[in-house]
C-alpha cells in the first residue's frame, strides 16, 4: 500500500513537513509541538481518514534540506522535492 501521509524531517530535524496527498498541510519545528507527535498522527488520521499503515516518514536528502533551511519551509507540493523518497510498502 502506497502512503498517503508523509512526514518529512530535515537531516538535523530542525524542520518537519506533513504532505498528505502530495500538498503540505502543515510545517513547523516539530509537529505536534506540545501535543506529541502521536497525537499529531492519531488527529491527523482522523481528519484525513487515514490508517497508520497510510502515514510514512523519511529524512531530506541534501539538496531539499538546504533549501528548506534557505527559504524556511519545505516545498508546498511533495512533487516538487529533488530527493528520490521511496515511499511504497515493498
Amino acid at each position: 500500500m502506497a502512503e498517503r501521509a508523509i512526514i518529512l524531517s530535515s537531516q538535523e530535524d530542525y524542520w518537519e513537513a506533513c504532505y498528505v496527498d502530495g500538498e503540505c498541510v502543515e510545517q513547523s519545528h516539530h509537529l505536534g509541538e506540545g501535543n506529541g507527535k502521536l497525537n499529531f498522527i492519531k488527529e491527523l488520521c482522523k481528519k484525513y481518514d487515514l490508517t497508520l499503515d497510510e502515514v510514512g516518514e523519511a529524512s531530506a536528502d541534501e539538496i531539499d534540506d538546504e533549501k528548506a533551511m534557505e527559504c524556511g519551509c519545505f516545498h508546498d507540493l511533495f512533487k516538487d522535492l529533488q530527493g528520490d523518497y521511496n515511499l511504497e510498502d515493498e
